[in-house]
């Protein structure tokens, strides 16, 4: 049984837990995402706004189409795919994006391949350090 000594503390990888509800979105255009879209999954509540992403979790469930995820804001609403997470139809995917050089991203942004697609996240935030 492993033991923690004095001095040695558990790794935090994300102060606040939570998830979006992105089946009333019908678009299949880039569509961004900051922890003020977030549902808090210990409170119900928005999560604070200005909080970044540790990870990102994502399945899809649609059967026939490709979502995408960039782990930044969307330039425009017809922005490329390519070079970007593809999470396939019916499968998951997970980002550690917590302690990446140049920070952790305070926006990311989704594409579903649907307009009835539904993406499931789940999320892990932190509070920005400067």
């Amino acid at each position: 049984m492993a033991r923690y000594s004095d001095t040695t503390q558990p790794v935090r990888t994300a102060g606040y837990t939570g998830t979006i509800d992105t089946s009333p979105n019908a678009s299949t255009d880039w569509t961004d995402v900051t922890s003020a879209n977030v549902t808090d999954s210990r409170t119900g509540s928005a999560m604070p706004a200005a909080l970044v992403f540790t990870s990102v979790a994502v399945q899809n469930t649609s059967a026939t189409a490709s979502a995408f995820v960039k782990l930044r804001a969307r330039v425009g609403a017809g922005d490329a795919t390519s070079g970007e997470f593809e999470v396939p139809a019916g499968s998951s995917i997970a980002i550690e994006c917590a302690g990446l050089v140049g920070g952790s991203p305070s926006t990311i942004a989704y594409r579903k391949g649907g307009a009835s697609d539904e993406l499931i996240f789940l999320f892990g935030l932190e509070t920005a350090t400067v």
